[in-house]
């Protein structure tokens, strides 16, 4: 098949990325089917939606950028979209607590195929003044794959059950992985004006040793990693928000589910298209690029993400802070992605997104679930509101973020010539 333009490829990787997301929040979206019909505990349940998922999706993720920096990525893709697809459809028969485990660690493997090469296909696809634009519409998978997964759940939960819906989703994406196997693999390196020279791949010695080069070279981009970290522990708070939502603010689990599915669209689709416009038009005016506009950015995001918790669905202002609860989820998106392209060299670009979502899944989100749990049942456990407490301490240690983008803003400049000369 010959090569697509640009924009298709996007849409297409767009498309694969809703169906990541939806696979991947399908099991919240039923989270009060699925925790009483297993009867698991908070701290099981933030296991099982948290850890035993992103430990793989991680882990494998380092993996699959290795091997997307060496072979075809599209075939790499195509792979993983057929095993998280069958495993969401194995989820849907699984009859005990240890087939969820093993569905969601595959679940995790699978997907962990997907973001490394697809984001690296796109800097080849797209110069660097369009590439957070073009990385934020790829990461509309975020608010439109959730929005839509929670949508699905509460109009066809109730008609034809959790398990139905997940064996459908599942066979719909295996469907997918044959089309992406299909498609032909962009050139490395074409937006950077290096057609003539060396193409060939680096060994995975070379490939490991670019890497840490990369890393010794550049305080941007350590900061922007543990930036990313400590903004990704309030987000694996997501995992209790409908359990939140029905037993300490009176929602449904379908009045909710569509409620926050419909916000989550509009708001954060919103959010990843302003990150990324807003990211190209004025970053480079500043010296700091990208990190200057994210710190500015979450300074005015984060006081309103943290209020949401603190009022009740009565007023208003409840459904304007759940608002920027859905922007603030994808608003980083594009200057973070794009930030990553620039101060990576080309050749290593695959890897490096595989440890900075190693970084962030595991040590942010993956964190972030576990202590929500552990908190609502140990600590907050014999308060009114132990959602509501666990939700705003976690969400809290978001705020060390802001001060990480701010430090990674010196550097940035110098630091993003060194890896267009490596």
């Amino acid at each position: 098949m010959s090569k697509l333009p640009a924009n298709k490829y996007l849409a297409f990787f767009l498309l694969l990325n809703i169906f990541n997301f939806v696979d991947r929040n399908l099991l919240m979206a039923f989270a009060n089917e699925i925790k009483s019909d297993f009867n698991l505990s908070n701290v099981e349940w933030g296991l099982l939606t948290g850890v035993y998922f992103l430990f793989f999706y991680s882990i494998f993720g380092i993996f699959m950028g290795v091997l997307g920096d060496k072979f075809n990525r599209m075939k790499i893709i195509a792979v993983g979209v057929f095993l998280w697809s069958l495993m969401t459809a194995f989820t849907g028969i699984a009859k005990s607590f240890i087939h969820l485990i093993i569905a969601r660690a595959l679940i995790g493997i699978g997907e962990s195929a997907l973001t490394p090469n697809a984001v690296s296909m796109l800097s080849d696809l797209f110069p660097q003044n369009k590439r957070a634009t073009a990385s934020a519409i790829y990461y509309l998978g975020i608010p439109l794959g959730v929005g839509v997964g929670l949508i699905i759940a509460s109009v066809f939960g109730p008609l034809f059950g959790w398990r139905a819906v997940f064996i459908t989703l599942g066979l719909i994406g295996i469907f997918l992985a044959v089309i992406t196997y299909f498609l032909t693999v962009p050139k490395r390196g074409e937006q950077e004006n290096l057609q003539n020279t060396n193409q060939k791949s680096l060994s995975t010695k070379e490939i490991i040793s670019k890497t840490f080069e990369t890393f010794s070279n550049s305080k941007s981009i350590i900061f922007l990693i543990i930036g990313g970290i400590f903004m990704h522990i309030p987000l694996g708070t997501g995992n209790f928000e409908l359990l939140w939502a029905v037993n300490e603010r009176g929602f449904t689990s379908s009045s909710y589910n569509l409620m926050f599915g419909s916000f989550f669209i509009v708001g954060g689709t919103f959010g990843a298209i302003v990150g990324g416009i807003v990211t190209d038009k004025f970053g480079p005016k500043f010296e700091g690029g990208a990190m200057t506009v994210l710190t500015i950015s979450y300074l005015i995001l984060t006081p309103l993400t943290i209020s949401y918790r603190f009022i009740e669905p009565s007023g208003l202002f409840f459904y304007f802070t759940l608002f920027f609860i859905s922007v603030n989820v994808t608003f980083w998106v594009g200057p973070i992605f794009a930030a990553m392209q620039t101060l990576t060299p080309y050749k290593v670009r695959s890897t490096m997104l595989a440890v900075f979502i190693l970084g962030v899944n595991i040590i942010g989100m993956g964190l972030g679930s576990f202590v929500t749990g552990y908190l609502a049942d140990y600590v907050f456990n014999d308060t009114a509101s132990p959602y509501t407490w666990s939700l705003i301490a976690v969400g809290a240690t978001g705020i060390v973020s802001i001060l990480c983008f701010y430090i990674a803003s010196f550097n940035y400049k110098k630091d993003a010539e060194f890896a267009m000369q490596s």
